[in-house]
């Protein structure tokens, strides 16, 4: 199971690791310009993109890098228990195109994570796109 990010008219659902086991309810931010859920739910991505559809949003879209800087410093200030956060940005329909829950084509290049081979490097059988928010090597990339 993955962790999501939701964008709900510029609203965002997260999921999570709850912090000491603890059952967290979800509540609204105000962040980045807009106004964020964050939630504390595994989900895979189909089920986090039907579940935003069910809050009559999608999965989270970054637009820029600045909303993806704005973001990450957010979560580092919020003490989150996991790292890598899906979002909506996939290449299903077609390999290495990758499309935002709004259909629209990912505008910008953002900082790859380097695991020792190029990435994205899962081909076909890896299509959902994830975000790093905690503190370290990895902090901002996909």
């Amino acid at each position: 199971m993955l962790l999501f990010l939701i964008l709900l008219s510029h609203q965002l659902l997260v999921s999570g690791v709850p912090v000491d086991h603890e059952e967290k309810t979800p509540s609204w931010v105000e962040v980045c310009g807009s106004s964020y859920l964050f939630s504390e739910d595994y989900m895979t991505w189909y089920d986090a993109a039907d579940n935003c559809q069910l809050y009559g949003g999608h999965l989270l879209q970054i637009n820029s890098m600045r909303e993806n800087f704005c973001l990450l410093k957010y979560a580092h200030t919020q003490d989150m228990a996991t790292d890598w956060w899906l979002h909506g940005a996939n290449d299903i329909d077609d390999e290495g195109v990758y499309v935002q829950p709004d259909g629209t084509y990912l505008k910008w290049q953002p900082t790859w994570q380097d695991d020792g081979e190029s990435e994205p490097n899962g081909g076909t059988d890896y299509n959902c796109l994830m975000v790093n928010l905690e503190v370290g090597p990895d902090s901002g990339k996909w």
